[in-house]
C-alpha cells in the first residue's frame, strides 16, 4: 500500500518499510502484487496486471553524534500495463541524505508531502479502486470512466526534490519539499519551455486513534489535461481525517485544485471529496469507499466513485484481497466503468 513505500519515517506520519539501521549494510526490500482485473471497458477482458510490486535497496551509516548518512534505490518490477516485468531502475523513491535530531533531508526522487498526506488514508491504495482511479493499469480503450479523487497530477512522485521531515512533537510533525521538475511546461508559455518548480507542504497528527493531515502544494507551471495548454501558480490543498474505534476506521478526505493561465485567466476550478470505512474481523478486512468529483471549468468531468472489498491476511507478509469499483461520469457516452481485481500480495 501507498503508506508503506515512504522510506522517509516520521513516526505516525508516514510508515517506512523499515526502520534504517546505523550500519553500513546494504537492506533488500520489496512487494510483488499481482491481480486479475476485468472491466466493461471496450475490447477489455480478464488480464493479469501488475499493482506496484517494487524492489529496494537501502542503507545508513553512522556519522558519529547522532548523525546518519541514508540513502535508497527503489524501482518498480514492471514497467507495463500488462503482466509483470520491464521495471525502470530507480524509478521511485531514490535519494540519499542525512538524518539526525533535526529531523532528515534527502535530495533525489521522491513522492511530495503532498501526495504522502493522505496516502494512508485510500483502503484500496495499489487496486483497480485505488482513489486516485486506476492508474493506467487498465487498457487506454474503454477506461475513460475511471474517476480520480484526488488531483492525478498533483499526487505527484517528482524528480530532483530537496525535502525536508521534522522529528516528531508528541504525536505532529510536518514536511516540506522544494521540486525543481515536477512537470514539463509546454513550449509556447510565456516563459518557454523550461521545467516547472513546485513547493510541498504537510503537516500531521497522529496520536492514539486520530489522524488528521492538511497539505498544500504549488505548481509553476502545469500541464492539465483540461483544453487549456498550460495554467500557471497552480495551488492546491486538502484535508485528510482518520479515526479508529475498536475494529473499524473511518476516513474522510477533501481536496480543491485551482490555476490560472499565463494570461491570468481561469484553468482549474476543482473541489473533490471521499469517505471511507474499514472494518476487521480476524483475519478479514471488510472495506468501502465513495467519492465525488466536482470539476467547474471542465465539461462532462464531474462524477462519482463507489468501491467495496476485502481483504484476508494469510501471514504477516501475505495476503489476498478483492475489489469492485463502480465509477460514473457525468454525460460521460460510455455510460458507468465496472471493475473488478482479485490480487495477491506479498512483501519481503
Amino acid at each position: 500500500m501507498k503508506k508503506s513505500l515512504i522510506a522517509l519515517a516520521v513516526a505516525g506520519t508516514f510508515a517506512a518499510p523499515a526502520a534504517f539501521a546505523a550500519t553500513a549494510n546494504v537492506d533488500v526490500y520489496g512487494r510483488l502484487n499481482v491481480s486479475i482485473e476485468d472491466s466493461n471497458g471496450t475490447n477489455v477482458t480478464p488480464q493479469v496486471t501488475d499493482r506496484q510490486s517494487i524492489i529496494g535497496f537501502k542503507g545508513s551509516e553512522d556519522l558519529g553524534g547522532g548523525l546518519k548518512a541514508i540513502w535508497q534505490i527503489e524501482q518498480t518490477i514492471s514497467g507495463n500495463a500488462d503482466g509483470v516485468g520491464g521495471g525502470t531502475l530507480a524509478g521511485r523513491n531514490s535519494f540519499v541524505g542525512l538524518s539526525g535530531g533535526f529531523g532528515t533531508v534527502v535530495v533525489g526522487r521522491h513522492d511530495t508531502p503532498y501526495k504522502l498526506a493522505t496516502g494512508r488514508l485510500d483502503p484500496f491504495a495499489d487496486t483497480v479502486a485505488d482513489y486516485n482511479g486506476d492508474g493506467g493499469a487498465l487498457p487506454a480503450a474503454g477506461k475513460d470512466g475511471f474517476v480520480d479523487l484526488v488531483h492525478a497530477v498533483h499526487d505527484h512522485r517528482s524528480n530532483n526534490a530537496v525535502a525536508y521531515i521534522s522529528p516528531n512533537f508528541s504525536g505532529f510533525s510536518f514536511a516540506a519539499a522544494l521540486v525543481m521538475t515536477n512537470r514539463d511546461a509546454p513550449a509556447g508559455d510565456n516563459e518557454g519551455n523550461k521545467t516547472s518548480d513546485a513547493i510541498s507542504l504537510s503537516a500531521s497528527y497522529a496520536n492514539g486513534p486520530l489522524f488528521a493531515t492538511l497539505a498544500y502544494q504549488n505548481v509553476e507551471d502545469l500541464q492539465t489535461g483540461q483544453g487549456a495548454a498550460t495554467t500557471e501558480k497552480t495551488p492546491a490543498w486538502k484535508l485528510g481525517v482518520g479515526y479508529s474505534f475498536g475494529d473499524t476506521r473511518v476516513g474522510f478526505v477533501y481536496e480543491d485544485v485551482n490555476g490560472k493561465n499565463p494570461a491570468g485567466t481561469k484553468q482549474l476550478d476543482r473541489r473533490s471529496w471521499l469517505i471511507n470505512g474499514v472494518h476487521t474481523m480476524g483475519p478479514i478486512a471488510l472495506k468501502a469507499q465513495y467519492g465525488q468529483v466536482d470539476n467547474k471549468l471542465a465539461a462532462n468531468t464531474d462524477g462519482t466513485k463507489f468501491s467495496v472489498g476485502a481483504d484476508y491476511s494469510l501471514s504477516k507478509r501475505t495476503s489476498a484481497g478483492i475489489a469492485y469499483t463502480n465509477d460514473k461520469v457525468k454525460n460521460n457516452a460510455t455510460g458507468a466503468t465496472n471493475a473488478w481485481g482479485v490480487q495477491v500480495r506479498h512483501s519481503f
